[in-house]
């Protein structure tokens, strides 16, 4: 019997990566990779938070203009009355629980009365877009629009003898659990200015 020698020669100039090696490497690249991920990801976050604030601003002028609308009609029709054609809009509408209101321009009932807090007179969205205090048919928004009415020192209570108020509307919603909210406020009179 004869045996034979097998002699496997490795040349020292053929190297591979080392397992140390390949994990450095897979670590330097997710580091480089997370770092403007991460930055996309907040510049994201905060232009969602702008638009949020914008549309909330929108929504709050939108009541406000409503509000101003209708005083305006009922001085073109009655004179000056009235601060408002319909006086439940100003003796209705406390800074107290369940005196909330809302006025819309897209509702077919343009007064909204009884909200029972300031976050309880949420808005939906039709097919088209347009944000109302109907739910039927529409999905539900992340916003919550109120109004309360004041005497125009800011405390105690307006009504049709007064011939200015201060009203308040109030839009309010969440970004995650951060509870956000716009006001405006305004004066109103008797008289347009």
């Amino acid at each position: 019997m004869t045996y034979s020698r097998i002699t496997i020669h490795t040349s020292s100039s053929q190297k591979g990566f080392t397992i140390i090696e390949t994990l450095i490497a897979i670590t330097v690249l997710m580091i480089a990779v997370a770092g403007p991920l991460s930055v996309a990801s907040k510049g994201l976050l905060s232009a969602q938070i702008s638009k949020d604030q914008m549309i909330a601003s929108y929504l709050a002028e939108e009541s406000m203009e409503a509000i101003k609308n209708s005083r305006d009609n009922n001085i073109a029709t009655n004179g000056n009355a009235n601060l408002f054609s319909n006086a439940s809009i100003i003796t209705s509408c406390t800074n107290t629980a369940n005196n909330y209101c809302d006025m819309s321009t897209t509702d077919s009932t343009a007064l909204l009365t009884g909200c029972a807090s300031l976050g309880n007179c949420p808005l939906y969205i039709d097919p088209n877009g347009i944000y109302m205090h109907t739910s039927t048919g529409n999905r539900k928004s992340a916003f919550s629009r109120a109004y309360y009415v004041t005497a125009s020192s800011g405390s105690g209570t307006c009504n049709n003898a007064s011939t200015e108020c201060q009203v308040h509307v109030i839009v309010s919603w969440n970004e995650g659990s951060i509870p956000n909210q716009v006001e405006l406020v305004s004066e109103i009179t008797k008289t347009i200015r």
